[in-house]
């Protein structure tokens, strides 16, 4: 969205700081956050809702093509799983599937606190990684990623947009908030993120 945003709006300067940590808002002089927390402590900033997305398991075909393909959740724990560590409870995993719930303890070869070091090492063939789809959308409708336990689900993000609540917001940051939920609406991302 950036550069149509930069072509429609030439004179705004944006500055993206990005972080696996939420910075406080006001403290740091942040205008606008883009992030997966669903409530913040501070009543002073407001909290809307973009876009819902799956966590889903997928691996590259290398892997498994070598290793073989999970059918149930428990066959997890014979399988490399890629983690990111600073989901809830990362090596707990909690499935579920048409009203049947299945917890499932794993060890993962690789945690990391970044989604991309974790799609990377996916795209190496070095296991399952864990990870919002929207990090690995592409990857899977270009067959680089292949979709594993998709019949099960795993607790659901909600992307969110936060930023302070004021009574005179500057025409920059309403602008670039209008801009970011446009995007979100036009290409339908929630629905491609939950299927």
């Amino acid at each position: 969205m950036l550069p149509e945003f930069n072509a429609r709006y030439p004179d705004i300067t944006v500055d993206v700081v990005a972080a696996n940590r939420y910075y406080d808002i006001i403290e740091n002089g942040i205008d606008v956050a883009v992030r997966t927390k669903v409530l913040e402590a501070d009543s002073n900033i407001t909290v809307r809702r973009l876009a819902s997305t799956r966590r889903v398991l997928a691996a590259a075909p290398s892997y498994i093509a070598s290793n073989g393909f999970p059918r149930f959740p428990a066959e997890l724990g014979k399988h490399k799983l890629l983690n990111y560590g600073l989901a809830d409870n990362p090596r707990d995993l909690a499935f579920h599937r048409d009203g049947e719930f299945v917890a499932v303890k794993v060890r993962p070869l690789l945690e990391s606190n970044d989604g991309q070091i974790l799609r990377v090492a996916a795209l190496d063939g070095m296991g399952i990684l864990v990870q919002p789809k929207y990090i690995i959308y592409d990857d899977i409708k270009a067959g680089r990623l292949i979709p594993v336990l998709d019949d099960w689900d795993l607790p659901r993000l909600t992307m969110n947009i936060a930023f302070q609540t004021r009574s005179h917001m500057p025409v920059k940051v309403r602008l670039f908030i209008d801009a970011l939920i446009e995007r979100f609406r036009s290409n339908d991302f929630e629905r491609l993120w939950t299927e």
